[in-house]
């Protein structure tokens, strides 16, 4: 990804620390630095009880993407990203996310799962029960997003463009299409 033009300072208050991390919705990519306190996995941010209305991204750059087209990186100081419109996220690569499970724990299996988001596909792995399967579990699911694990996003038609590689992303269960 282009490196920012933009880099102002960041006014942070005690406790607070910035962590850098790509945003899709229908149309965009986003990535940039967002604030949270210290003690707050970023990554779990609409996942939480307590979950914003807008994402604040600083020193962000923008990408439109739609079906056959993929804009030049914008760049802006700030953008306010209404958190419902966030289809799919996870921390800039090459960033690594702190697993959220025990890879130890029995029972317990990674199916492979493709997600389709907008102009872009996801391969990934979701985990669920051994007795499960990915239909049950998408179906029960009370969260918003699905958590996929070791990712590679592409752009549907633009294969020029590099796959974007994450050990662990959300998708918007409702939004997204999945395909086993």
């Amino acid at each position: 990804m282009a490196e920012a033009t933009l880099t102002p300072t960041i006014e942070l208050k005690y406790g607070e620390t910035t962590t850098a991390m790509m945003f899709f919705t229908k149309d965009s990519l986003i990535w940039g630095e967002i604030i949270h306190h210290e003690e707050i996995l970023p990554s779990r941010i609409l996942v939480g009880i307590t979950i914003p209305e807008f994402i604040s991204i600083y020193n962000a750059q923008l990408i439109f993407t739609e079906r056959n087209f993929i804009s030049r990186p914008v760049s802006h100081q700030e953008i306010h990203l209404p958190a419902n419109k966030i289809l799919g996220y996870h921390l800039l690569p090459p960033q690594k996310d702190q697993l959220d499970y025990d890879p130890t724990e029995p029972n317990r299996k990674m199916v492979p799962l493709t997600a389709f988001m907008g102009a872009f596909c996801i391969q990934g792995s979701i985990r669920i029960s051994e007795v499960t399967t990915v239909k049950s579990n998408i179906e029960v699911i009370k969260s918003e997003f699905l958590t996929l694990y070791d990712l590679e996003i592409r752009h549907n038609h633009k294969t020029e463009m590099q796959p974007i590689r994450s050990n662990m992303g959300y998708f918007r269960v409702r939004e997204n299409f999945f395909a086993v």
